[in-house]
């Protein structure tokens, strides 16, 4: 009879507890989110997501020293890209080739003949 109690309670806590809720990461410092960067790989895809917005709304909000911090020089670099701010030399990049290449004719076609 005991036994049954206690499974009873201990489903019965499983149940009302959130272990499947998502975790409230707004509610965690920059500090704290930082740390966690790198670790949700085994995480659910809901977990992963919370994480990504409340992560990416804190670096559209961040200073250029916060990003240095929590971000690195490099990357802080590119999220001021992303976020309309510019830094650096200027200038558009431009690509080397021009793309023209005369290709080796390997494809799938079943009407020629193969050339070794």
């Amino acid at each position: 009879m005991l036994r049954k109690t206690l499974y009873a309670l201990l489903a019965a806590a499983m149940i009302a507890s959130p272990a499947w809720a998502v975790t409230d990461y707004s509610s965690m410092t920059t500090e704290e989110l930082s740390q966690l960067r790198g670790t949700l790989r085994n995480a659910s895809q809901e977990e992963r997501d919370a994480f990504r917005a409340v992560w990416q709304e804190r670096v559209r909000n961040m200073s250029t020293e916060e990003m240095q911090r929590y971000i690195g020089p490099a990357a802080s670099r590119a999220a001021a890209a992303n976020t309309g701010v510019r830094q650096g030399m200027g200038g558009q990049g431009r690509g080397m080739g021009a793309g023209g290449g005369q290709g080796r004719g390997r494809g799938m076609g079943g009407n020629c003949p193969r050339v070794n």
